[in-house]
């Protein structure tokens, strides 16, 4: 037991409460603070090439300046040691330029799958699926009969 007398927090669970809190700050949509959740030499795995810290932030300024009303919605979280895995609805209204889809003014919702690892309290790692199809298909960016093939 520690000194306070209560039972220390394990690795799993410091990562969960990371996790947890990162999704706590991109409700806020105050983009230094969820830039605070990445360490300096992150590496996002993407589907064509890694980048680095830099373009996870002009991603979330993009989707942030798209969605003004963006929320992120946990609906999962699975950690094991200093690793992290969440399920995630987004909801928000399509209010800005997005991809090259100009504001259509429609709400939309879609998931993500996010894989991260955790160091001394911030995001070391990360690999993410996002739902681009569904996502593109609500704000009229692909034909719903595209959708209703591959769904």
């Amino acid at each position: 037991m520690s000194e306070t007398g209560k039972e220390p927090i394990d690795e799993t669970e410091r990562t969960k409460a990371v996790a947890r809190a990162f999704f706590e700050a991109c409700n806020t949509h105050d983009l230094a603070r969820i830039m605070d959740f990445f360490h300096p030499d992150i590496v996002h795995h993407a589907r064509l090439s890694d980048y680095p810290k830099d373009g996870i932030a002009f991603v979330y300024k993009m989707t942030l300046q798209a969605f003004p009303d963006l929320r992120w919605n946990v609906l999962e979280v699975i950690a094991e040691k200093d690793r992290v895995a969440s399920l995630i609805r987004y909801e928000g209204t399509h209010k800005g330029a997005y991809l090259h889809c100009s504001d259509s003014g429609r709400r939309v919702s879609f998931l993500s799958i996010n894989i991260a690892r955790v160091v001394d309290g911030k995001f070391i790692e990360h690999r993410g699926v996002l739902d681009e199809l569904h996502l593109l298909t609500q704000i009229g960016a692909l034909p719903d009969p595209i959708l209703a093939q591959m769904s």
